[in-house]
């Protein structure tokens, strides 16, 4: 089964696209079970769409305010929640104080056309 792992970072820590990835850090993502990762700016430089009565409306910033920021994806292979929380806290091991990750299950499946 397919995972998204979500990485959140500090609001103070908006210079890592800046910065090389780790070397330890990217071992793991070169790693088997990672299928694909992407870094991300931060929240200051999104964009935001939204539908509102048949109008699109658009915002600066992210959908939500929070005190961290979306930072990263990485999606990986697990044979269940467990494996996937195993590899979330090896990555988490490997990245800067006050990162989180959330976990979350994959939607497998493609849009076929009516």
């Amino acid at each position: 089964m397919q995972y998204a792992l979500l990485i959140y970072s500090p609001p103070e820590d908006t210079d890592r696209a800046a910065r090389p990835v780790p070397e330890t850090l990217g071992a793991l993502l070169d790693g088997p079970d990672v299928t694909g990762w992407a870094r991300l700016h931060a929240g200051g430089s999104a964009t935001t769409l939204r539908g509102a009565e048949g109008r699109t409306l658009l915002t600066d910033g992210p959908f939500i305010d929070s005190k961290e920021y979306l930072a990263g994806l990485i999606l990986i292979e697990a044979d269940d929640l467990d494996g996937a929380l195993a590899g979330a806290g090896e990555l988490l091991r490997e990245t800067r104080p006050g990162t989180a990750i959330e976990v979350r299950p994959v939607i497998e499946g493609r849009f076929r056309g009516a």
